[in-house]
């Protein structure tokens, strides 16, 4: 009966619909957070413990229904560490076991979202010991503990990438929501401390992103700057923070760089500027869309009533399902623009 309303009422994401009570009972795991509860840790050494390798068939390698669009990375000289979003919204535990499912109301984010850097870029996206959904409003301690072990996994995976995958190659770190929060630990940890020169940049929308998080790390001030970071967060133009199920601290003080100019607390874009969305139907790309500007801390998109980029259940103003598929195109020839950066300014040393 859960399966059946877990399907009905929830979407992948952090996306909620009001906080009822009934849906508040159906997210929330049933008992308090305890070492002897924490499913087995991942061994990443194991191809099962990856939810995407280049030399596997996996979500990642698929694109979108459309002319002109290809995966290269059978020729790629780059790669990208992708960390998934929350797809653990059940009740079975404040972690989820490694090899639980990804796919979340029939749609896949490795396919929706890490799809987007397959043209140049090989993918590597590790599964780790997500926390519960129902982790990011819990105020008991419980969900920062779990929190805390989908770190563990994170930082882990990155240190196995680093150590057998990456020969030296320059690479992208990208996630989404708990993925990108989870991110924010391996760039501290990793690329803030001193200076990695394949580190070519940092996509971490979905979450709020601080610049007090990094001593040496800066927000990236164009299309072409490297070893930097780029975050935001997509909402309904003209919404507020208090529109919003999760509590506004989540977001007060976050980075908006906008996606389609690359530009930190960007004024109004035109849509004429827009390269391009995708939306989860993955047929067909929206060229000259939406206007944007960031607002504070978030991302106001004008986007036009689709449900193609909507959430299908709850806030209709809150696009957090779709900040990859709304800019699509623009981050896809992004990352190319940063990788040819990158290529250009090796060249030159």
């Amino acid at each position: 009966m859960r399966l059946f309303l877990y399907s009905s009422l929830l979407f992948w994401g952090f996306i909620f619909s009001n906080c009822t009570s009934i849906f508040l009972y159906l997210i929330k795991p049933s008992g308090p957070f305890t070492q002897e509860s924490v499913p087995a840790s991942p061994d990443y050494s194991k191809k099962e413990s990856w939810a995407a390798l280049p030399e596997l068939k996996d979500d990642p390698d698929e694109v979108p229904a459309i002319s002109g669009f290809k995966d290269g990375q059978s020729i790629a000289k780059a790669d990208v560490f992708f960390v998934h979003p929350t797809t653990f919204i059940k009740a079975e535990g404040w972690n989820a076991e490694i090899g639980s499912s990804l796919i979340v109301y029939g749609l896949s984010p490795l396919k929706m979202q890490a799809s987007v850097f397959n043209e140049s870029a090989k993918v590597y996206a590790p599964r780790y010991r997500q926390a519960a959904l129902y982790s990011f409003i819990d105020d008991s301690g419980n969900g920062e503990k779990a929190f805390e072990i989908a770190k563990k996994d994170v930082l882990s995976a990155f240190d196995h990438y680093l150590k057998h995958y990456n020969q030296g190659r320059p690479f992208f770190i990208a996630g989404h929501s708990q993925g990108s929060m989870m991110l924010v630990h391996v760039l501290k940890e990793y690329l803030d401390k001193k200076k990695v020169p394949n580190f070519v940049a940092a996509y971490l929308p979905g979450w709020a992103v601080h610049s007090s998080e990094f001593k040496n790390l800066k927000v990236c001030s164009n299309s072409k700057d490297l070893g930097c970071y780029i975050s935001w967060n997509s909402k309904k133009w003209g919404s507020q923070l208090s529109d919003f199920a999760l509590p506004p601290e989540r977001y007060v003080g976050g980075v908006c760089v906008n996606p389609v100019n690359w530009t930190q607390n960007s004024a109004e874009t035109p849509k004429e500027e827009h390269k391009g969305g995708v939306g989860i139907q993955f047929s067909t790309l929206d060229k000259a869309y939406v206007r944007t500007k960031c607002e504070g801390e978030t991302l106001w998109v004008d986007l036009p009533s689709n449900p193609n980029y909507e959430s299908r259940r709850g806030n209709k103003k809150n696009y957090h399902i779709s900040d990859y598929g709304l800019f699509y195109l623009d981050i896809r020839e992004n990352v190319k623009e940063r990788l040819e950066e990158y290529f250009h300014k090796k060249g030159k040393r």
